[in-house]
């Protein structure tokens, strides 16, 4: 059976971590993708986040690393600035008992030579794999969509090259509604990565915008999502990334819930209640 996640950006910035950890805990959750710059921003030490999370019964599967970084630069000083973010996440996530950071490999480069960015993402990447490795931790690279623009490693396929070259410290996060938004199946996508996905944001989109809707809400085919994630024999957590519907973060984390638990019953969602509609849902 799926052990389900919820990544806590459905929350405002602002609202206090002790407060989203019990809505996560109410909402039936017992693991949650923490925001680096949002959940980790306060002068909280590890051990009252520890025990909060453990007040409420929840674990801390993964962090996310600051967006607005670059681990693809060619400016090396930007470059190794995007490194130490991404390094800063890795201490807090051991000292919380959690899993992998998810990483962006890169920024938004137009009209440049791909080869370059990815040379430098994998310098990124041998700094960061070696850190990880001495504290006991992963890292996870997402896919990423282009939106039109010329953007390396995007398709899993260009991903998974780049991954195949490092131990198993590094391996995959597949964001479904961003291979969506590639023209990519997420199924296709979840078998290129095979073995290397170990990390999942399901989400759904219309295939135009990153819209972050509830899985059903949008046009990915599910049934072949959970196919594929059946078939690759993927045991990771199966963390939902979704932004905010009209009802408020607490509603949306219990209609994830109820996905969820469905889901694990052989029912992947296809359609939402009607009175669940893209409008109500704000983009993250």
């Amino acid at each position: 059976m799926p052990v389900f996640s919820l990544a806590t950006a459905l929350w405002p910035n602002g609202v206090p971590f002790d407060q989203v950890i019990a809505e996560v805990a109410a909402a039936g959750f017992t693991q949650c993708e923490l925001f680096d710059t949002k959940d980790m921003a306060d002068d909280r030490t590890a051990g009252e986040r520890r025990r909060i999370l453990n007040r409420h019964g929840v674990g801390v599967r993964t962090i996310h690393s600051d967006l607005g970084v670059n681990l693809a630069a060619l400016d090396d000083d930007e470059r190794v600035r995007a490194v130490a973010s991404v390094e800063s996440c890795f201490e807090p996530l051991a000292e919380l008992g959690g899993f992998a950071v998810i990483v962006h490999p890169t920024g938004r480069n137009a009209n440049v030579d791909a080869e370059l960015h990815i040379g430098a993402f994998r310098r990124s990447l041998d700094t960061l794999t070696a850190r990880a490795e001495q504290l006991g931790v992963r890292l996870a690279c997402e896919n990423l969509q282009h939106k039109g623009q010329p953007r390396p490693l995007c398709p899993m396929e260009d991903l998974r090259r780049v991954i195949d070259d490092y131990p198993s410290t590094v391996g995959i996060c597949l964001d479904t509604g961003h291979a969506n938004n590639n023209g990519l199946d997420p199924a296709d996508e979840a078998r290129i990565a095979g073995e290397r996905l170990i990390a999942l944001h399901l989400q759904d989109t219309d295939a135009i915008e990153d819209r972050h809707w509830p899985p059903g809400l949008g046009n990915i085919n599910w049934r072949r999502v959970a196919a594929a994630l059946v078939e690759i024999g993927f045991d990771g957590a199966w963390t939902f990334e979704v932004g905010t519907g009209a009802a408020g973060p607490a509603a949306t984390a219990a209609l994830l819930r109820g996905i969820g638990d469905a889901w694990a019953a052989g029912r992947p969602p296809s359609d939402l209640p009607e009175t669940e509609t893209a409008a109500g849902f704000n983009a993250l």
